[in-house]
């Protein structure tokens, strides 16, 4: 393996405090970051070897050790672009909670970074931490989370602060995520901590016979062709098929591409099998009519054929649906990240024309029991768009599970080489302007 970066820095942060600026080897930096607080998929060992494996940018791990013990990791990447060469840190660096001296550690790193990047012909470096800065519960109340003092270190380094409104870039990550907390909760108690719609839901899709599984890696192709479907009905741009098939060989188990299907002989039986037990019914309250020789029963019996009506009406759509695309149908997956502090729901797609089906709320009743049962404390639904007006559908969807919108820090920006960072900033308002 060739580093594209090649220094070691020692440095006394504190007296009594040696520690150094290292290149991390992957099993050291897989270790600390999986018992970090702030570790994140982004920051996972499997995100560096992902990038290799794409070779769409270089990555490195870097880290600030005293001895063997490690305080803070960053996996940091470089992208060429147009203009020129930029290095990027997504989701951190992650620094150890329990560090002495965590503010002159996060400084010591950003200044030996920084000399790196120059020797790499970097123009600018990109920082977007794994930090909130207020905390929306459904209701609408919110929570401030005081991050000047972390702020505050960055813009003593040069960096310029831009909110996720002023980036002007959409594929790193989200403005506001949605979050559950689920520590300490089982099956039970976790189905019901979500919201009574979400359970009616839930309910649905097993009475229904939806049924979820993991895919392979050869059903990639399809999984892609239906985020593809999705990501065009919505306006976003969905990743590629060589994303997807890296994600799988490189997170392995720590990536769960999920698909929701439905057995429409077995739905059609089951709503057949209703019928005849509304049936049964209708019979005996007439029976029992006609030896009074009155109506009593009549308005039983009137409630009871509008269901079998609403049932028949469900098989005749399925039997429709059979004739035109099949028995078995696809109806969304999603792929979700593994990790011990939480699990991400990232890339997904919903085929919306069998939206009846409730197919979604299976699928993340799914993940969200692996979570549980392997005592994963955090759940990330991943972004949303912040309008809690009813209008943002994913919004209200994800609302269902009883969780709360949190509002991301955005970007630091760090010019390297300040004379062209400035020129290009301004000559891009200058095309804007035109």
């Amino acid at each position: 393996m060739v580093h594209f970066f090649e220094l070691l820095i020692l440095k006394y942060i504190k007296e009594g405090h040696y520690v150094e600026f290292a290149i991390l080897n992957p099993e050291s930096f897989d270790r600390f970051e999986k018992t970090q607080p702030e570790g994140s998929f982004y920051q996972s060992i499997e995100q560096y070897y992902h990038f290799k494996n794409l070779h769409t940018r270089q990555a490195q791990l870097f880290a600030v050790k005293e001895g063997e013990n490690v305080l803070l990791s960053a996996l940091v990447t470089i992208v060429k672009s147009r203009t020129g060469r930029v290095a990027e840190i997504m989701g951190g660096p992650v620094i150890d909670p329990t560090a002495e001296n965590s503010r002159e550690l996060l400084i010591f790193f950003f200044q030996s970074l920084k000399d790196c990047l120059k020797k790499k012909h970097v123009y600018y470096l990109r920082v977007i931490p794994n930090k909130s800065l207020r905390r929306i519960d459904d209701d609408g109340q919110v929570t401030e989370l005081d991050q000047s003092s972390y702020m505050a270190i960055y813009r003593q380094l040069g960096f310029i602060y831009q909110s996720f409104d002023q980036v002007g870039y959409n594929f790193a990550s989200p403005h506001y995520e949605y979050r559950k907390d689920i520590a300490g909760l089982d099956r039970k108690t976790l189905f019901a901590s979500f919201s009574k719609a979400a359970q009616y839901s839930i309910k649905k899709t097993h009475e229904f016979g939806v049924t979820t599984r993991f895919i392979g890696y050869d059903e990639l192709p399809k999984f892609h062709e239906n985020t593809s479907k999705t990501a065009a009905r919505l306006g976003f741009a969905d990743k590629s098929l060589a994303y997807y098939e890296s994600v799988f060989k490189t997170f392995k188990d720590n990536a769960k591409f999920v698909v929701a299907e439905i057995e429409l002989n077995q739905y059609i039986g089951h709503f057949q099998q209703l019928i005849d037990q509304l049936q049964a019914q209708i019979d005996k309250l007439a029976a029992a009519d006609a030896k009074r020789q009155n109506n009593h029963k009549a308005n039983q019996i009137k409630e009871l054929r509008s269901q079998m009506e609403q049932h028949g009406k469900r098989i005749s759509q399925a039997k429709k649906i059979m004739a035109e695309k099949g028995h078995l149908i696809n109806l969304a997956g999603a792929l979700f990240f593994i990790q011990p502090q939480e699990v991400s729901y990232m890339f997904s797609y919903t085929n919306s024309e069998f939206k009846n089906f409730y197919g979604p709320y299976q699928v993340q009743e799914k993940i969200l029991n692996l979570a549980v049962d392997a005592k994963i404390p955090g759940y990330n639904f991943y972004g949303v768009s912040g309008d809690r007006s009813g209008k943002d559908g994913v919004y209200e969807f994800k609302k269902g599970f009883n969780g709360y919108m949190v509002d991301d820090m955005g970007a630091f920006i760090l010019p390297i080489k300040k004379i062209r960072y400035v020129f290009l900033q301004n000559l891009k308002k200058i095309l804007r302007g035109k």
